[in-house]
């Protein structure tokens, strides 16, 4: 199976048009003020982007707001990364636009996690105050309860050091990486990213296939 690779908290043109080139599907972009590889309310720069799905990342901001940020800046899909209920899913677009972040601190709540089948992906990433971006694993046995039919994208502490390991282990429909692959925060590593996404497409194939 074929692991859905994006490479989020980009910055600029240049780092976006890298992470297209070392071979990402999504390239995300951070909205929330709170972090800092917020890319401001509205920028013009991600319109042009090509290449690859463009995803706004917004945490606990209002529907219309999104909805206003979503069509300035072009957004494919937002990536809803905060407390924001199902109702606010579906009025954005639902399984066609939107991610949805759930927060992994220790046991999953897998009927909290249902609540929200109609979205595009459920994203499992490590808990923090922020929302995300900590850089730090969890432990990735608590998706060993995960329904059969359930593609979740896995994030939190990836780089490319670990994540065919993740890959392996977990069995994701995709990965979703930014810390991992910065050489300072907010700026990517151009060569740090294609040796991500390397190591995923090395951790697809069965063992002992070329």
């Amino acid at each position: 199976m074929r692991v859905t690779v994006k490479i989020c908290g980009l910055t600029n043109l240049a780092d976006t048009r890298a992470a297209v080139a070392a071979g990402a599907d999504f390239v995300g972009f951070v909205f929330d003020p709170a972090s800092r590889r917020c890319v401001g309310p509205s920028p013009a720069w991600i319109r042009g982007v090509e290449g690859a799905a463009r995803v706004g990342v917004f945490r606990n901001l209002g529907v219309e707001a999104v909805a206003r940020a979503r069509e300035d800046a072009r957004l494919d899909l937002v990536q809803l990364h905060g407390d924001e209920p199902p109702e606010a899913c579906a009025a954005l677009g639902g399984m066609a636009r939107v991610i949805k972040a759930v927060a992994v601190s220790g046991a999953v709540d897998w009927a909290g996690v249902a609540r929200y089948a109609r979205v595009a992906r459920i994203l499992f990433d490590t808990a923090s105050a922020s929302g995300g971006g900590t850089g730090r694993p969890f432990d990735w046995g608590v998706l060993a309860g995960a329904p059969a039919d359930l593609e979740f994208w896995l994030a939190g502490g990836l780089d490319p050091e670990n994540v065919a390991a993740a890959v392996e282990r977990v069995r994701p429909a995709g990965v979703d990486v930014a810390s991992g692959v910065e050489a300072a925060a907010g700026g990517k590593d151009a060569a740090r990213m294609r040796a991500f996404v390397a190591a995923v497409r090395s951790a697809e194939r069965p063992s002992g296939h070329p």
